[in-house]
């Protein structure tokens, strides 16, 4: 699981909770860096940020779907404004899911037990 999120006390939350759930879990601040740990990494499961301070979301979901050592991973969207949900274009190409801060834990799990 590769956690992408600037806030880095959210990302650690979310890393300690699903590291406590049985996940092995790698946390990038910025999409730069996000990359570079799911190349090395090879995460099944990435939760993005929409709001990145170097790109945003959508930009790393392109940067994603158009890499061949990354096609599939299943990307989770995670946005702190709801009516982004409409926007994060789920579904082929696209986001695999949408999540919106604060989220849900049990949500959470219940989305990432699908994706898996």
């Amino acid at each position: 699981m590769l956690i992408v999120d600037d806030h880095a006390a959210s990302a650690a939350l979310l890393a300690e909770l699903l590291s406590l759930e049985g996940y092995a879990v790698e946390v990038a601040y910025n999409g730069r860096d996000a990359l570079a740990a799911a190349r090395e990494f090879q995460p099944r499961i990435a939760l993005l940020d929409i709001g990145l301070p170097d790109m945003n979301g959508f930009d790393l979901l392109r940067l994603f779907r158009t890499d061949p050592q990354l096609q599939q991973t299943r990307l989770v969207a995670v946005s702190g404004y709801a009516q982004q949900a409409g926007m994060t274009r789920t579904g082929p190409g696209g986001f695999d899911e949408h999540l919106v801060k604060p989220v849900d834990v049990e949500h959470l799990l219940t989305v990432l037990k699908q994706l898996a």
